[in-house]
């Protein structure tokens, strides 16, 4: 049996022109992916969002846990405020760890308020922040006369900028609410209708915020407070009945 005469073929050289452009096709392909990457946040969220829809109701306390943890926070108290002049109801936050916070006002007389803030607010290191008790609104009778006050007396999601402690470390968050101090019925109507927190240790977050972190939030557009029955719909029909007195009078 006769062996074929045809030789293997052997492969033949790339030319070294060809060679050098398939390796830097090779090495600016990697770093491309490489810089891809880098520019790619990590699939986890940065930012913890929780929805809710709870009302405060009259003489009742809502405890605040914002990551879940089992530990109280913040306590949003809804209590009969009584004194010589005024007396009536009063909406207040409760820090229960000494070093968490809340985004302040300024002091008026002997009262301390928190800061109803809108939505595109930075809540972060650079902001002072209250270690104490404090009034968000209030609806009373003062000598014979129906007042409300306070910076949460007509709020249509607005948010509370909260600093709190996780083991430790100091983390930011918000926790957004629809408020109405009615002064003739002398209470106020509240519901919490959600609250996030950050998950990096000591960073900033941007208010209505609900993931990535304050560097993605440029798109969240400040809050409009105009179209308040829309917002008092949360309280229900008697919220929006409260409004139309307070516009009435």
């Amino acid at each position: 049996m006769k062996r074929s005469s045809q030789s293997a073929r052997t492969p033949s050289p790339i030319h070294s022109r060809l060679q050098k452009n398939l390796n830097a096709y090779a090495l600016g392909a990697t770093a491309a992916g490489v810089t891809f990457l880098a520019a790619t946040p990590p699939a986890s969220a940065e930012i913890v969002f929780t929805p809710a829809d709870q009302k405060i109701a009259n003489h009742a306390t809502l405890n605040l846990d914002l990551n879940h943890d089992g530990v109280i926070d913040f306590k949003l108290m809804n209590f009969l405020h009584l004194s010589t002049t005024p007396f009536g109801d009063a909406l207040s936050i409760v820090p229960t760890i000494q070093a968490n916070g809340f985004v302040g006002g300024s002091p008026k007389r002997f009262y301390y308020f928190a800061a109803a803030l809108p939505t595109g607010a930075s809540v972060g290191p650079s902001r002072p922040f209250l270690d104490r008790n404090a009034n968000m609104a209030y609806a009373s009778l003062t000598a014979f006369t129906y007042v409300s006050g306070g910076p949460w007396k007509h709020a249509v999601k607005r948010f509370l900028g909260l600093k709190f402690l996780i083991n430790g470390e100091i983390h930011y968050g918000w926790a957004r609410l629809t408020v109405l101090a009615d002064k003739k019925r002398e209470e106020v109507s509240a519901t919490l209708t959600g609250y996030a927190y950050e998950t990096v240790v000591n960073r900033p977050i941007i208010t209505g915020q609900t993931s990535g972190n304050a560097e993605d939030a440029s798109t969240i557009r400040p809050g409009d407070n105009t179209q308040f029955q829309l917002g008092l719909l949360a309280l229900g029909s008697s919220g929006l009945a409260a409004w139309r007195r307070e516009q009435s009078n």
